[in-house]
């Protein structure tokens, strides 16, 4: 099932020349924006051929199939100048999916993968402010009982790689949903593409007054027209949009 040979996970720094068929068009898009020296943080995908892999092994993740994203996390690491799974400097990922064809909400994404209280410590001591990091450890918990666990009152692991590898499952698993299914027949997009896993380097819209978030098109969505259109503004509280390459 396994091809040595073959990119199953790859860094997103710019240079790859996989398809918007291997590593989806969310993904196609950081790697495009990343070649033209724009600020995105960086992300390492494992391709399409990932998620069939995942689904042709029945719905499970082989370890060396997780291995794939294990060793690449170093790329996020340098870029970043952080450690996953350390309180000295530590990273926290969003895992996205992003399918060839867009799917709005219809797969899975679980936000600030990696906390846990000692990490919540450290970021508090970071920067100052114990509120922003108690607030994105709720925020992570609730999303990953829903997500990830499918209980509300279940326990979330406080081992970053176990939260990771969690995440990464429940995302492949969301190409298989019953209402990815029905969106796909109702749009016409064949079941066998698989979806492609991003795991990017967190940034926060809610961190302080110089922080934000906001939506930027080259064109307008509705007609195409080349007007550029912005939606920029601070979460309310409780409330937190992420910035998401369009």
């Amino acid at each position: 099932m396994l091809d040595p040979g073959r990119r199953l996970v790859v860094s997103l720094d710019g240079t790859t020349d996989l398809s918007r068929a291997d590593i989806g068009d969310k993904a196609w898009n950081i790697n495009r924006m990343r070649a033209l020296g724009l600020p995105v943080p960086p992300a390492v995908v494992a391709t399409t051929a990932y998620c069939r892999s995942y689904h042709a092994a029945g719905g499970r993740l082989p370890d060396p199939l997780w291995q794939g994203i294990v060793d690449q996390m170093w790329f996020l690491e340098a870029q970043t100048g952080r450690s996953f799974g350390s309180p000295l400097k530590p990273l926290l990922v969003a895992v996205r999916s992003g399918a060839a064809r867009s799917m709005p909400g219809m797969l899975d994404t679980v936000l600030d993968v990696g906390i846990n209280s000692a990490i919540e410590a450290a970021l508090a001591a970071e920067t100052q402010d114990p509120a922003f990091p108690a607030d994105t450890h709720r925020r992570f918990s609730e999303a990953y009982r829903h997500i990830v666990l499918g209980m509300t009152d279940a326990e979330v692991p406080s081992d970053p790689w176990q939260q990771l590898r969690g995440a990464v499952e429940a995302v492949l698993a969301s190409w298989n949903s019953p209402r990815a299914q029905a969106y796909r027949r109702h749009r016409g997009i064949p079941d066998g593409g698989g979806t492609a896993v991003i795991v990017q380097a967190m940034v926060f819209g809610n961190l302080d007054d110089r922080s934000g978030t906001g939506v930027l098109f080259t064109r307008n969505p509705m007609t195409g027209e080349g007007t550029v259109l912005r939606r920029v503004g601070r979460p309310r509280a409780g409330r937190r949009r992420s910035v998401r390459p369009r």
